[in-house]
């Protein structure tokens, strides 16, 4: 039993940690709400704690809230995970982010953003980063759910490591692709995003990270989804992983 416990930790952890190095904004944007005011808000918590030989212990908790006024949308998303089995620990993250984005024209949207965020298990005690460019949207279907978006701008980035690395303080550039697709009559839907942060001066020095979702009905209420994510940051300290990925497949039923 503890051994199950143990690598179903594992895997929960390693999927943390695939998603934890850039955090996938375009995801959890939310383009429009169904109230007129166009708040949008949500809060979850959730802990647990089990032991068999070994004691687990989760907690899980994050707030995403969103106004959308006009031209005018912010964003704040607030995140914390702790995962412990034993004496190990499997993942201990936070990361807490502010964007601000103004529309331009019917296809250009300016856009600026702050974030903190740590995670132990990649020896980052603190990063802490600001940025500001311009948001294209290159396709949009009429119905919304085709669309196709790029982003480029400005990153300063501050990193404080643990393990007594030395902290550091770099440029970089920060683009994205961001895409959603309908496949057909059937409600089967691709989405993806990649993004690709290089030091402006030196771009072996990056961070890279991709995200594809597939989802398909398999009968009239089941369907078949699959994620995919990869991530890798090669300016990490030499005892942190360099590069991560996770696979995750799973059924739905509509009731």
């Amino acid at each position: 039993m503890i051994r199950l416990l143990l690598t179903t930790a594992l895997l929960l952890a390693m999927q943390l940690i695939a998603e934890g190095q850039i955090i996938n904004i375009e995801e959890r944007r939310i383009e429009s709400t169904n109230d007129s005011t166009q708040w949008y808000g949500s809060l979850n918590l959730g802990a647990s704690l089990s032991k068999v030989k070994d004691q687990v212990a989760q907690v899980n908790s994050g707030a995403h809230v969103q106004l959308l006024s006009g031209e005018n949308l912010l964003l704040l998303l607030l995140d914390f995970r702790f995962l412990r089995a034993g004496s190990q620990n499997f993942s201990n993250s936070g990361y807490a982010h502010l964007r601000y984005n103004r529309e331009l024209s019917e296809r250009w949207a300016w856009e600026t953003f702050g974030q903190l965020q740590y995670n132990r298990l990649l020896l980052i005690r603190q990063r802490s980063l600001a940025g500001a460019g311009f948001r294209w949207q290159a396709f949009r279907s009429e119905s919304g759910e085709n669309r196709l978006n790029i982003g480029l701008s400005y990153l300063y980035e501050f990193n404080e490591f643990t393990e007594g690395n030395a902290a550091t303080r770099w440029h970089r550039l920060n683009s994205y692709i961001s895409f959603a697709f309908r496949l057909g009559d059937n409600g089967a839907k691709f989405l993806g995003t990649t993004y690709f942060q290089p030091r402006w001066d030196k771009w072996s020095n990056h961070r890279l990270s991709s995200e594809w979702r597939l989802s398909f009905p398999v009968l009239e209420k089941l369907s078949f989804s699959t994620y995919f994510v990869y991530s890798a940051d090669t300016a990490l300290p030499t005892d942190a992983p360099t590069s991560t990925y996770s696979w995750n497949n799973g059924i739905v039923w509509k009731l």
